[in-house]
């Protein structure tokens, strides 16, 4: 009896979710057969859409032919056109100083004096030296003259049979040693007076003089100041002197444009500071090698100054440069493609039939790269394609 109790207790308490169960089956189905006819219309309408709006309209232009003899503008840097430091050959204070920043010295032009004690000392001592080795000479040169005298007599004696040939020979070995020592004394005096030489040469090192006509652009010591000769770490650097009546403008060339540049080509050069003041140049030598790290060629434009261009300043170089060969093919900026394929153009064909084409890229020019490969003159291109330009897309173009 126990059991069907049970049983229909079971059935009772499961009826209600089984009812529910239904009831959302039922819904679902109902809400299926209701959105799916309104789905089916809404994709009839949108590619009814489609095809009555057409092709997708885009902005097209045609490629055209650049000159061959274009320019390219870089950055670049001025030097001075001889610039050089001055360091001390010789150790001591700073007696004086006569120049300062921005002072324009001569070639020759005494720029301060060292006090060098020690080489002057040492300079008094060695002509001194040079004074004494000259009177013993003098001695020994007497002495050598006494010996020949005697020399002469002993031999004549010897043969008259007055005097031994051991006191002759005697004589004639110190005769021989005489001018020995006389010969020694004029070595002696020569090595001294190159020592005086050198020791006069190290005591000129004291006056610091200009090495070539030009500005003094730095300075590092003043009057009073320790001067040390010696290894490169420990030398004080005096002054740093340039000449700037004429510069050097320094530029670094791209690889793509290097090649054309020859010396002697012309260059333009300008300043942000100078408006309106171009500056015509030449190129007057490269490096003659491309720059492994950054794939560029030093270039140097010579300047003359008219005094407003001052060594360090930033500068704009224009170069007239030869492409080379066929005149290439300007791309509008906007009409280049890049993607893992490299550089690309959209080009339309006679059917408005649109294909992504390589290209390989020259010089760019700002608002237009030169194409050396992949498009010709008078090809159809897409402006600034977006998503709906696919590969093999018909398009509607609109040339500018």
């Amino acid at each position: 009896m126990t059991q069907p109790i049970e049983a229909n207790t079971n059935r009772a308490s499961r009826a209600p979710y089984v009812g529910m169960t239904a009831f959302f089956l039922l819904l679902i189905v109902v809400g299926v057969l209701f959105l799916l006819p309104k789905l089916r219309h809404r994709d009839a309408l949108e590619a009814e859409a489609k095809v009555a709006a057409g092709p997708p309209t885009v902005l097209a232009t045609r490629v055209v032919q650049g000159d061959p003899n274009g320019h390219i503008e870089l950055p670049a840097t001025v030097q001075a056109f001889d610039q050089t430091p001055v360091y001390a050959r010789t150790s001591g204070y700073v007696k004086a100083r006569y120049v300062d920043i921005g002072d324009r010295v001569r070639r020759g032009q005494l720029l301060a004096e060292i006090e060098d004690p020690q080489t002057a000392q040492a300079l008094l001592q060695a002509k001194a030296t040079v004074l004494q080795q000259r009177a013993q000479l003098q001695q020994m040169e007497a002495n050598a003259s006494l010996s020949k005298v005697t020399n002469e007599r002993w031999q004549g004696l010897v043969k008259q049979g007055v005097v031994s040939q051991q006191d002759a020979d005697q004589k004639l070995a110190q005769a021989s040693v005489d001018v020995a020592n006389v010969n020694a004394a004029k070595a002696s005096i020569a090595a001294g007076e190159a020592n005086v030489r050198s020791l006069t040469e190290q005591a000129s090192f004291a006056r610091v003089t200009a090495p070539f006509d030009g500005v003094i652009l730095t300075r590092g010591i003043d009057r009073g100041s320790l001067i040390s000769s010696g290894s490169q770490n420990s030398v004080t650097e005096m002054f740093t002197i340039g000449q700037s009546d004429k510069v050097r403008v320094f530029t670094n060339v791209p690889q793509a444009s290097a090649v054309g540049l020859r010396n002697g080509h012309v260059a333009r050069v300008s300043f942000r500071e100078l408006p309106g003041k171009v500056y015509a140049g030449t190129i007057a030598r490269t490096s003659q090698s491309i720059d492994p790290n950054t794939r560029t060629l030093l270039v140097e434009v010579d300047l003359k100054n008219d005094g407003r261009i001052l060594p360090g300043m930033y500068a704009t170089t224009v170069f007239d440069v030869p492409a080379g060969g066929a005149a290439p093919v300007l791309l509008p900026a906007n009409g280049l493609v890049i993607r893992t394929a490299g550089p690309q153009a959209v080009v339309i064909d006679t059917d408005n039939v649109v294909h992504f084409r390589s290209i390989v890229l020259g010089r760019d020019l700002g608002t237009v790269t030169e194409v050396v490969g992949g498009l010709k003159a008078g090809d159809a291109i897409v402006l600034s394609p977006g998503d709906a330009v696919v590969d093999g897309a018909k398009v509607e173009p609109q040339f500018q």
